[in-house]
């Protein structure tokens, strides 16, 4: 049984290598070009690739293997659970391959093409949170805050029929619906996650509560009106999910001349990491048709094509991202090669996550902005307690936005029928406590891409942070110097202990190996959110 197994897989990667990277590719031109040209060659490819998965008698076999227990070698064991998760999510008859297909190729062109109007003049994503962090006349803000929510508008209906379709699928495998089927195939309890949410949301509540009514009365006063009549567009993010500017702490101005490159390489270099080539074959400025978002993406794992797509600006945002998105590839690029190929990968979005997370903290570190981003030594003494209480201040903000989108998700699969404008605005109020506009009715949360093309991904942000915290608490007490960066004994232990492993565990059994327990949220609740449990 094992021997057939391996000439399964062999057979599979045969038929999947060649089409993926060619996939792969197809969208990275397509997403720093936006050339339309490229679209029916990238669907033909989509399609091509996931009717490999629509093979009933191929999942039928993975299903045999699984069910015959006669799959003792552990890595074969974790390729079959992997594989079948695969096939089981990806499942679907050719017609409803087709129209899923098509439909988010459609929703990724608008996505991609989009550019917010203000006044009928087209603004991109960086320029409308320039207006959303600067800007103190508040109709101003309004215009540009309204803007960036234009594209719910065009995709939102597409959206809701893609919500249909994955839930037909998922209930033709026997799940209630799409959310409830990746959660379970992607090796997420439901029942744990919510629970963890929940926990989350109480703990938070009154120190949230707190930290924002301080910062509304801060607004209030900025634009001379009362907090009852403060707004989304009185923050500094069109969806409040970073810190608004206040007190005397605005941090764009130290990068205004930073060769944010530079800084990157130099922090991931400073902990023995290369990522030079990387960065040579990623696509790092704003252009015309170019995808307005950041992402990793592993293009070919024998070779190690490791890219990054940003729209670097010299802004905080920008630097943190930078280090976001490099602390995905540096794991991609370090997963050992003597792995087999099926787990030369990531045991979980949310492991790569945590990497993220743990660099793009650096941003608002004092020491960090001393020492590797050359700022005046005085300068950052003055605002070091404001800096550090920032960084808190953005992890409450960010979990409390990251529960919105949770939610919300969860609730649009169950019945994506429902009022979800007026679903949207609920959530927005019970978590992140912000005002719905008067009279709007618009789907405001189309908005974010998240929902129509990276379906039940949030909970990964937020377990992210979770594992984060853990391992920056291992680090800060066993390895090296505890430091981020500065240490090059962090990158010998990240790559031994932690990316080399690839996929062989799972994720928490991976975490477990990094740092001798398995997932312990009180580290994120009492060392990042400084919250006592007693």
């Amino acid at each position: 049984m094992e021997k057939d197994l391996v000439e399964f897989i062999e057979q599979y990667l045969a038929e999947v290598k060649p089409v993926s990277r060619e996939m792969y590719l197809l969208h990275w031109e397509y997403d720093t070009t936006g050339n339309e040209e490229l679209v029916s060659r990238k669907r033909e490819l989509e399609t091509q690739y996931l009717k490999i998965y629509s093979n009933t008698s191929k999942l039928e076999k993975l299903r045999e293997f699984k069910k015959s227990g006669q799959i003792q070698d552990p890595l074969l064991k974790q390729q079959l659970e992997r594989l079948h998760n695969t096939f089981q999510i990806y499942h679907g008859n050719p017609e409803r391959i087709g129209k899923i297909v098509q439909l988010e190729s459609e929703i990724t062109s608008a996505y991609n093409h989009f550019r917010g109007k203000i006044d009928g003049k087209p603004h991109n994503d960086n320029q409308i949170k320039k207006i959303l962090r600067t800007e103190l006349d508040s109709e101003k803000r309004k215009k540009a805050w309204e803007a960036s929510k234009q594209i719910g508008q065009e995709v939102a209906h597409k959206v809701i029929e893609l919500v249909h379709i994955r839930n037909e699928r998922a209930r033709a495998a026997g799940y209630s619906d799409y959310y409830a089927m990746a959660l379970k195939l992607k090796d997420l309890s439901e029942e744990k996650l919510f629970y963890t949410l929940n926990r989350l949301f109480e703990l938070t509540n009154e120190p949230f509560r707190e930290m924002k009514s301080q910062i509304d009365q801060e607004k209030a006063e900025q634009f001379k009106i009362s907090v009852e009549d403060l707004r989304p567009w009185h923050y500094g993010d069109p969806f409040f999910q970073e810190v608004p500017p206040h007190g005397n702490v605005e941090m764009d101005h130290f990068f205004t001349d930073t060769n944010i490159e530079e800084l990157t390489e130099k922090t991931f270099q400073s902990i023995d990491m290369e990522v030079r080539e990387i960065m040579e074959s990623s696509d790092l400025y704003p252009k015309e048709g170019k995808c307005q978002h950041a992402y990793c993406t592993f293009i070919d794992r024998e070779a190690k094509d490791v890219r990054i797509l940003c729209n670097v600006d010299n802004t905080e945002r920008w630097v943190s991202t930078m280090l976001h998105e490099f602390g995905h590839a540096v794991y991609d690029k370090y997963i050992s090669p003597d792995l087999p190929y099926l787990l030369q990968d990531t045991p979980h979005t949310l492991s790569t996550e945590a990497i993220a997370m743990m660099m793009d903290s650096l941003s608002k570190n004092p020491k960090w902005l001393v020492e590797m981003a050359k700022l005046s030594p005085d300068e950052v003494d003055k605002i070091k307690d404001q800096i550090i209480n920032l960084e808190r201040e953005g992890q409450f903000v960010f979990i409390r936005w990251g529960l919105v989108m949770v939610h919300f998700e969860r609730e649009m699969y169950k019945n994506p029928d429902q009022d979800l404008n007026k679903l949207w605005w609920d959530m927005v109020e019970k978590y992140q406590f912000v005002n719905r506009p008067e009279n709007r009715e618009a789907p405001d949360w189309a908005a974010k891409i998240h929902l129509a093309l990276c379906p039940v991904y949030y909970q990964n942000y937020i377990y992210g942070e979770l594992v984060s915290a853990q391992l920056k608490h291992y680090i800060q007490e066993n390895v090296g110097n505890g430091q981020l960066y500065n240490n090059p004994a962090l990158g010998s232990y990240l790559i031994d202990e932690y990316f080399a492993l690839g996929a062989r565990y799972d994720w928490n059994s991976t975490l477990e190996h990094a740092t001798k327990e398995k997932l312990h949220p009180e580290y994120f609740v009492k060392e990042t959110l400084n919250i006592s449990l007693n």
